[in-house]
């Protein structure tokens, strides 16, 4: 057994290199197969190594800036060739920016990989550590898939052939040649993968780490994509036990969520760059993407408008404030959460319960006294769900661009779309070659 010893930095920034086969990728700060997990301290540094992965150069800025660019809600102010890609929704399977995102996430499903098997049936680790750490791994390797099929696979569909490859085991030479599943397998597996996290009854701590609370609230947002009546119901349910769990809270004025960083009581998971230090990063939101006229036109005279854009440079407040330099990249918080149970509760037409949900996250942004909704029919709720899910959640973690696909509003935001094959990215070209059995690439990208 080789001895073999990796010095770990706890959060701390990394560059995943690129390789031939894209997601043969061995992450960093794990321990790997030569070196076996020996006790409790080993299998938390395993662990650990799991969320430096959300650290990557492509998951923290590039995939953060490619959705708000796709779904139109910013614009580039500047001129390097992939944010105008991503901007007209039309992007080179060969681009190198876009083989990193999908290497890169991916290197999130490796990594807990690597903390599954090292952990399982470890009998040289405590019961209690073992229960925590894979239920917290086993959500990271669902949140790894799920970023993955939301922009690469046909999420939107689950009829559809076009999901993703599922890496089910740590990723070897010998294991690489894998077939893309459909999206109902895609979505079967992160759902598995889930209820695997929620089983094992990880409590929140830390809005940084996994708790069964955050798989709870994942599980109910993959159920909404979905789709179907029985899935609805389920979501709302799971929204109700978050919420009843008193472990995450709305923050009382919407201005607050950023300007705590992760120190504030909405934020369900977010990322961190070290310990205890909100991530930011903001150099990119500074200079590479500016709102759009779009988003000033849907957030005129919205009470969220000055603390989501500054209207005299349209720079994204967000994300970068000049009193803290920057904020976490927040991948769930509450109102999202309470937005998924809106709009479960109006597909299943129970519309007086869907506008109450929905008054409980305007109420906030209007300082309790929003103007009423006005609606007679389902699909106008509907609408309104979606102008919600805009002004809540523009610029976060691709939110926007999801619900608009969902709510078949992208071609009616976004000039530039003009076909549901510029929903998703393509395929890395990289990919193809190196994984023979992987399959067709996504339509429009042959």
């Amino acid at each position: 057994m080789k001895n073999i010893t990796i010095l770990l930095s706890v959060f701390a920034g990394i560059l995943l290199s690129s390789c031939d086969d894209v997601l043969d990728v061995k992450p960093e700060n794990y321990l790997f197969e030569e070196q076996l997990v020996t006790d409790d301290k080993s299998a938390q540094t395993s662990l650990v190594g799991v969320y430096t992965q959300l650290n990557g150069t492509y998951i923290h800025q590039f995939a953060e800036i490619t959705t708000p660019l796709m779904d139109g809600s910013v614009i580039p102010g500047s001129t390097a060739a992939y944010y105008n890609e991503a901007a007209s929704n039309g992007f080179e399977p060969s681009s190198g920016i876009i083989n990193n995102i999908y290497e890169n996430i991916y290197a999130v499903a490796n990594s807990a990989n690597a903390t599954i098997k090292n952990v399982s049936g470890n009998t040289l680790v405590s019961e209690a550590e073992s229960k925590r750490i894979l239920g917290e791994a086993y959500f990271m390797r669902a949140f790894g898939h799920f970023e993955v099929l939301r922009l690469f696979g046909q999420f939107y569909d689950v009829s559809s052939a076009y999901g993703i490859v599922l890496k089910k085991e740590l990723s070897t030479v010998a294991n690489s040649q894998i077939a893309r599943s459909s999206v109902q397998e895609s979505y079967d597996f992160i759902v598995s993968d889930l209820d695997e996290s929620i089983a094992r009854n990880v409590i929140f701590s830390q809005n940084y780490y996994a708790s069964s609370t955050t798989a709870k609230a994942y599980k109910a947002n993959v159920l909404l994509y979905m789709g179907g009546e029985a899935n609805y119901t389920e979501a709302i349910g799971l929204v109700d036990e978050v919420i009843a769990s008193g472990e995450v809270t709305l923050e009382p004025n919407f201005e607050d969520i950023f300007s705590n960083g992760e120190a504030n009581s909405e934020v369900i998971f977010t990322r961190v760059a070290a310990e205890g230090q909100s991530s930011k990063f903001s150099f990119y939101y500074q200079t590479a993407i500016k709102a759009s006229d779009w988003i000033k036109d849907y957030l005129l005279d919205d009470p969220r408008a000055p603390y989501s854009y500054d209207d005299s440079n349209n720079r994204v407040k967000k994300i970068y404030t000049s009193e803290i330099g920057g904020g976490p990249r927040n991948f769930m918080r509450l109102a999202e959460v309470y937005l998924i149970k809106a709009e479960c509760q109006a597909r299943l037409n129970q519309l007086t319960e869907a506008e109450a949900t929905l008054n409980i996250i305007r109420n906030r942004a209007y300082s309790g006294a929003a103007p009423a909704l006005i609606y007679t029919t389902q699909q106008e709720l509907l609408d309104l769900v979606f102008d919600e899910y805009v002004k809540e959640l523009c610029f976060e973690t691709g939110t926007v661009l999801s619900a608009a696909i969902r709510f078949g509003k992208l071609e009616e935001i976004k000039v530039d779309v003009t076909s549901p094959d510029q929903y998703i990215l393509p395929i890395p070209v990289s990919e193809l070659e190196a994984n023979l059995v992987f399959g067709a690439q996504n339509p429009g990208y042959e």
